[in-house]
């Protein structure tokens, strides 16, 4: 039988979701970052563990599986839309702004249940509610997110509500740090893509497409051994479906269709980690002069509900 708890974390409320597969901790107060995820059956940890709350509030991209709204860089945090200069905040050495708002601010919880070996919290946060929001993005967006473990599957349900009377520039995407256990050469990536964004030093979009040259491999299997990324992937035609696997352990990860675009990044030569980053846009995408169909830029219309789903499966043996 499933359960849902809500505990303390370094005198920090945390809900813990576990069921017959999974233990689930996820920390509304930072993000509604689900920082845990422990396979109880291959008793492993499948992302990377902040060591405390501390900590994850230092480095609230670290760990676990952060929530970017909007997600990656935006060059010189500023971008034009719909006639409107935004001015995010600027929070980069080499000034820009990177990862979005709602990754470090508190979000509410608003509903827990547990049925059968399903267990779910839902969370959510309001653009409205934190006025020093509203001269960096001037919408009332309401998003919320349902976690839920059911046997062997993890689903996050996003879903984003724009109440104000514009539409809403929209970038979203997780930036989910997957454990290879200190043995990269087991791992192997399969993700179809089509294309390489070309990023510049800075880590910004130029707005070329790359061949995908010798990352071609991850349209079949890439081993992770010797790699080292930090690489922007647009899809596509294709699908929003990875697989990162190793013998007897298979992890598939998708989005559904508004996810048009992956980042893959693994902290220099693969050892302990992989990140891959299912988003909507591409890097600095509502500055670069390519089109919406490869950037992946779009926009949620006033009384607009956006709906978006990542889903995380485990297969053993």
């Amino acid at each position: 039988m499933a359960t849902v708890e809500q505990k303390q974390w370094d005198q920090t409320e945390v809900y813990v979701l576990e069921n017959s597969n999974f233990s689930l901790s996820l920390i509304p107060e930072i993000g509604s970052n689900a920082y845990r995820l422990w396979d109880r059956i291959a008793e492993r940890d499948v992302v990377r563990v902040p060591e405390s709350v501390a900590r994850l509030r230092e480095k609230s991209v670290h760990y676990g599986f952060p929530v970017l709204f909007p997600p990656s860089r935006v060059r010189n945090a500023t971008f034009p839309f719909n006639g409107r200069t935004y001015e995010l905040e600027v929070n980069t050495p080499d000034g820009h702004h990177i990862h979005g708002m709602a990754r470090n601010r508190p979000w509410r919880v608003v509903d827990t249940h547990a049925e059968g070996d399903a267990a779910s919290v839902t969370t959510e946060f309001r653009t409205s509610d934190f006025p020093e929001l509203a001269s960096q993005y001037p919408h009332d967006l309401t998003v919320n997110l349902r976690t839920e473990i059911n046997g062997s599957t993890l689903t996050q349900t996003f879903s984003f509500r724009n109440d104000s009377t514009e539409p809403a520039p929209f970038g979203f995407g997780l930036h989910t740090w997957f454990l290879l256990d200190g043995q990269p050469e087991a791992w192997t990536l399969k993700m179809p893509v089509t294309d390489i964004w070309e990023l510049n030093e800075k880590l910004l979009a130029t707005g070329n497409r790359l061949p995908l040259g010798r990352y071609e491999a991850l349209n079949d299997r890439l081993n992770l051994q010797g790699q080292d990324m930090d690489m922007a992937f647009r899809i596509g035609d294709k699908p929003s479906a990875a697989v990162l696997s190793k013998p007897g352990y298979t992890i598939r990860y998708s989005g559904n269709e508004p996810f048009t675009q992956w980042v893959v990044y693994t902290m220099g030569e693969t050892k302990e980690i992989i990140c891959l980053e299912p988003l909507t846009w591409t890097p600095d995408a509502p500055n670069l002069e390519a089109g919406p169909e490869l950037t992946g830029m779009r926009a949620v219309e006033p009384g607009q509900t956006l709906e978006l789903v990542v889903v995380l499966e485990i297969e053993r043996g």
